[in-house]
């Protein structure tokens, strides 16, 4: 478990029903759960482990516009008018505020790079992002010796305390009527009348109208179990969390580290674009999907092999009848310890730019499991195999920040009521 997370405690027994049921409580899971309960739909969260406990309590914490996709930079802009509502919404600290984004650069090709994205997708959407020369890229990293050339900059990103937000908007949905049940994996579902009709769990079947997956890295075998293909596979992600140092308070991203300081004066640091797979089973039943992606990014991720990882992912994957004990209930938190390579680099790129961090203590390290998809943009969309079911998954590592938004739009989609965003581009049908 790691340092810090807030604890959630669950509910203590399970209804006979309810109207929705989420799969996942994680940052769109408990944001959805509140968007509900707001509006006094009952509600009903399930998390196999702990809230926020896998990816969405081991991100950097940034809560960025800058440098996203067309299709989803509006996600973004969303987000950033909600964020600064939660902790009144939820009366506990989600740690969110607005210290901005620095992407510093080290060859004109790189400035000309961030540059491009500005032009073609920040200023037609607003961003507010602006292009920085070498004297004010210097300006906003006091301590700094490397010499970058320039930066792209948003003032307006922001972050937020991944061991806190998840936590806090759980508590808050409780607060507003919904129930959360952490310890409790879903392990299947049921239907009526060709609509979903019921999820079951591990400590019993609870009817409900509607069902949300948001299961993050697990939302692809889940799906399978239904007999749904969904390709995703999974990266993982080192971060490590150090004390003892001051720093800039930006979040920071050169092309070799990234450093984000945290709400108590701690640092997490990372290795930029570089993430892990290892190879499962998972890889050869999506190789036709992800081959023109690994090809294209084969620099940004490293391929892992195991022969006991492979095994034990094969059985994990076995099929289970929804009375039988699950790999949910095995793995109640996906996670380990940072990839001690990764985390190395990461280390000796950060102490070459701000000489100051050679003296910073270590908290704590981990790795994350991010759920990618083959052209890196989640699933937001209805199942039409299974009326009643939604998914809202495959986020690639740029889920944290757009998690509120995303919440709050998928409550809408569930309630058939008017979108605060559309989601024509993150359709499940386009794989």
């Amino acid at each position: 478990m790691l340092k810090g997370l807030k604890h959630v405690a669950s509910d203590p027994a399970l209804p006979d029903s309810t109207t929705v049921a989420i799969i996942g409580g994680g940052i769109v899971g408990v944001t959805a759960a509140l968007t509900l309960a707001e509006q006094g739909i009952p509600v009903c969260l399930f998390e196999k482990g702990e809230i926020a406990a896998e990816q969405s309590g081991r991100n950097w914490g940034w809560v960025r516009k800058m440098g996203r996709k067309q299709a989803d930079v509006g996600l973004a802009q969303l987000a950033d008018t909600i964020w600064p509502t939660l902790e009144a919404r939820c009366g506990e600290p989600t740690g969110y505020r607005v210290n901005g984004s620095l992407y510093p650069v080290d060859t004109p090709a790189q400035l000309e790079e961030q540059d491009r994205w500005r032009r073609e997708i920040g200023d037609p959407a607003g961003t507010g992002s602006v292009l920085l020369d070498a004297r004010q890229t210097a300006d906003l990293l006091p301590g700094c010796v490397r010499p970058f050339i320039g930066a792209l900059h948003t003032p307006s990103d922001g972050c937020a305390e991944p061991f806190l937000a998840g936590p806090a908007i759980a508590l808050g949905a409780r607060k507003r009527g919904a129930r959360v049940f952490t310890n409790c994996a879903v392990r299947g579902l049921e239907t009526s009348g060709g609509r979903v009709s019921a999820v079951v769990t591990e400590q019993g079947r609870v009817a409900c109208d509607t069902v949300l997956l948001a299961g993050g890295a697990w939302s692809t075998l889940f799906l399978r179990h239904l007999g749904v293909r969904l390709p995703q596979l999974r990266l993982r992600a080192s971060v490590c969390h150090v004390e003892g140092v001051e720093g800039p308070d930006i979040c920071c991203s050169a092309r070799d580290v990234s450093l984000r300081r945290r709400l108590d004066g701690t640092f997490t640091f990372a290795k930029r674009d570089l993430n892990t797979t290892h190879i499962s089973p998972d890889h050869f039943r999506f190789l036709a999907d992800f081959l023109p992606t690994l090809k294209q990014n084969h620099q940004l991720i490293a391929m892992r092999a195991g022969l006991s990882e492979f095994l034990a992912e094969w059985r994990n994957g076995r099929p289970w009848g929804d009375d039988d004990p699950t790999v949910f209930e095995r793995i109640r938190v996906l996670g380990a310890r940072g990839e001690a390579d990764i985390l190395d680099r990461a280390r000796a790129s950060l102490v070459k730019a701000f000489p100051a961090f050679e003296g910073m203590t270590v908290i704590q390290d981990w790795s994350g499991e991010i759920e990618g998809t083959p052209d890196g943009m989640p699933v937001l969309d209805r199942v039409d195999r299974y009326p009643g079911l939604f998914v809202a998954t495959g986020f690639s590592g740029h889920g944290f920040g757009i998690g509120p938004a995303v919440g709050q739009v998928m409550a809408e989609l569930m309630l058939g009521q008017p979108l605060s965003h559309d989601l024509g581009a993150f359709r499940f049908d386009r794989f």
